[in-house]
């Protein structure tokens, strides 16, 4: 191993938790912990206090910020090798933001492009993907919609709930029935450790208004043998909008529920519901500027899972419903105008794994997922014989429909030698009669204590949404004959964490083929889905984040991605697929004031390659823009009053063509807890 230099300070836990920890070795210390050998806690990674040592003369008392780096769904026994990123509880809080979308846009790799302000809708696209090719999930829980990603980020967890946000750049095909295209989000809620209230209001710009309420609920002990801990609460936001037709109402509800026993055995429950209302100004086509839409979601899920010091089996059950009416004309339509559209898709899904711990051989885990997705819809699927009721719309029938399955069978591997660890695995899936296999590996090596270097290769597949095969409308049409798009990408890069410092550098390649798309032609605003042949893309980020103790400033973070993507589409002019984010800087700054008065900066830089159709038909190409937000705030202890400042310095810009975004926007509020 490493060899021994300087005597380090000794480091004293007082409290082992539950969590997934990097080697010890990454944080340059060295680790004596009594009662139970470092080997064996480390393998078994039971929730048990453990006896430290008594402090001496000579030892130093660290408290040691939490390690994640668990990416993907929740993995037995050992953590997977992911190159990540990670938005913490504490910079959530700080963020200068009330809704998950907005918060997104300060992750590196990512391209989160919003048509609607506060949580209204937003297309998340990682590493030059599409906002189809992302998968979003709640406690890995796989919730992307099968009729568009449009829908993908209607998430009923409100900020307040969130403990953190994980980002897997890549793909995963094979990664326990996943089968994220570009990359996944997983949105990790509270487990909180004792009961609390938790409340917030706050006011603003073009009429924002937005209140929410939590309660977390914890018992050590239940029946005399559980433990349980949970959270139940939601939101209510609602603004007049920033310009005509962008008002919107939102509403959300949303609770998780965890109990546990010393045996092994542990359930998590979650349920969540939305409604939104929002005025949808030239979403989908500059020609329509009265567009409206109305949303509505039923989510939940049960895992059960019970795990020994060798064997951990898990399995989970799942479902999703969402309602959509779209109004193409929100006040008077025109003679030839046909009616709304509506639409109600169901996903369900049951998955099944077993993970066995070998003695010096690693971890094997094998599962199965079964997966059904379908909509009843007026203008999405098959003609029906028999039209069904529309729920909540008085005299609508559904007339068509569409269903699909999907059967996934994946084995995979986890091996620790040395400074190395590997994760291996394969995956096939079965969907539309058609069986396809796909396959990853994963490597990192601690070059030395502080620093890592890693790497993985992946093939993936995504089939088309409902809305890519049949959607029509007066400036788009779908294509029944769409095949599922295909890709093989890797990574490489570098991760250094050293004291308060986290920093990394990647480099990524992806080479597409098939890739589904919409295009029209130079000058017209008629999109139609195909198959594109090639789409290479290629890129790469650096960052780092710096936590500063005992100083006027707190932290200090900056990223910078690039990104290229080639095509091979002739004159077509592409929506999505070669719509891309160039470059991307961030920039963060936390510091204190006076007292317990601090601010928070953002800045951010964005270039985008593409263009958009302007409103005299004319070929228009995307401007770079600066933007900068301000988040003050009192850090009370029960009591946290804020003032908000987005788009401080009132920037012109664009994420959609055609869709301005508001101007300087001013929010203010307090947050209580008891």
């Amino acid at each position: 191993m490493f060899k021994k230099g300087k005597q380090k300070a000794l480091i004293c836990f007082k409290r082992w938790k539950r969590r997934p920890w990097a080697a010890f070795a990454s944080m340059g210390k060295v680790i004596m912990i009594g009662v139970l050998c470092v080997t064996y806690s480390l393998l078994v990674m039971n929730s048990q206090p453990l006896a430290a040592q008594s402090k001496s003369t000579n030892e130093t008392l660290i408290q040691l910020e939490e390690l994640v780096i668990n990416t993907e769904r929740p993995t037995p026994f050992q953590p997977l090798v992911r190159v990540v990123a990670i938005i913490r509880q504490q910079e959530i809080e700080r963020a200068p933001v009330q809704n998950i979308q907005d918060l997104l846009r300060y992750i590196q790799g990512t391209d989160l492009r919003s048509r609607g302000t506060e949580g209204v809708q937003a297309d998340i696209n990682i590493l030059g993907g599409t906002f189809d090719q992302t998968i979003v999930m709640i406690n890995g829980v796989n919730y992307t919609d099968p009729q568009t990603g449009h829908h993908s980020l209607n998430i009923p967890v409100d900020i307040s709930q969130i403990e953190r946000i994980e980002i897997l750049q890549g793909p995963g095909a094979w990664s326990e029935g996943s089968a994220a295209f570009a990359g996944a989000i997983n949105i990790i809620t509270k487990t909180p450790q004792k009961g609390a209230l938790a409340a917030s209001l706050s006011g603003g710009s073009y009429g924002f208004l937005r209140g929410s309420a939590n309660v977390g609920l914890a018992s050590e002990t239940f029946s005399g043998r559980w433990s349980m801990a949970g959270q139940a609460g939601g939101a209510y936001s609602k603004g007049d909008g920033y310009s005509d037709n962008t008002d919107f109402e939102i509403f959300n509800a949303y609770s998780n529920l965890t109990a546990s026993n010393k045996t092994g055995h542990t359930v998590n429950i979650q349920a969540g519901y939305q409604q939104k209302a929002f005025g949808a100004n030239s979403f989908y086509s500059i020609a329509y500027p009265e567009q409206f839409e109305k949303t509505r979601l039923f989510l939940s899920s049960a895992t059960y899972m019970w795990e020994s010091k060798r064997v951990q089996i898990s399995a989970s059950a799942y479902q999703r419903r969402h309602y959509d009416r779209f109004e193409l004309f929100r006040y008077e339509s025109p003679q030839w105008y046909k009616g709304h559209n509506y639409h109600m898709n169901d996903i369900a899904g049951v998955n099944a794994k077993a993970a066995f711990r070998w003695n010096k051989g690693g971890t094997t885990i094998a599962g199965a997922e079964y997966r059904f997705e379908h909509i009843y819809s007026t203008v999405l699927g098959d003609l029906m014989q028999s039209p069904r009721p529309a729920p909540f719309e008085e005299g609508i029938n559904y007339t068509k429909s569409k269903e699909r399955e999907t059967f996934s069978y994946y084995l995979k591997h986890i091996l620790l030698l040395e400074r190395w660890r590997f994760t291996a695995g394969i995956m096939a899936s079965n969907s539309y009669s058609t069986t396809r296999v796909y396959a990853g590996l994963a490597a990192s090596y601690q070059v030395t204590p502080n620093l890592e270097a890693n790497g993985w290769l992946n093939n993936s597949y995504r089939n088309p949404t409902f809305t890519d095969l049949y959607y029509k409308s007066p400036t788009q049409t779908g294509n029944m004959n769409l095949k599922p798009e295909e890709a093989i990408a890797a990574q490489i890069g570098l991760r250094l964490t050293k004291h308060n410092l986290r920093a990394a550098v990647s480099g990524f390649y992806r080479y597409g083929y098939s890739i589904i798309d919409w295009t029209r032609e130079t000058g017209s605003d008629q999109w139609s889905a195909g198959n594109l042949t090639n789409v290479a893309t290629s890129g790469f980020d650096v960052n780092a984040n710096y936590n500063i103790s005992e100083s006027i400033f707190k932290r200090v973070s900056l990223s910078y991605t690039w990104l290229n993507v080639t095509k091979e589409i002739g004159n077509l002019h592409s929506l999505y697929a070669t719509d891309f984010l160039r470059h991307k800087i961030l920039a963060g700054l936390d510091h204190k004031i006076i007292s317990k008065l601090e601010a928070r900066w953002d800045l951010s830089f964005q270039k985008r390659e593409g263009t958009y159709l302007g409103p005299d038909n004319s070929e228009i190409a995307y401007k770079p823009f600066m933007l900068a937000d301000f988040k003050l705030l009192w850090s009370g202890k029960n009591i946290t009053p804020f003032i908000e400042v987005t788009n401080l310095f009132n920037t012109d810009y664009l994420f959609i063509g055609n869709l301005p975004q508001p101007g300087r926007w001013l929010k203010c509020g307090i947050n209580v807890t008891l």
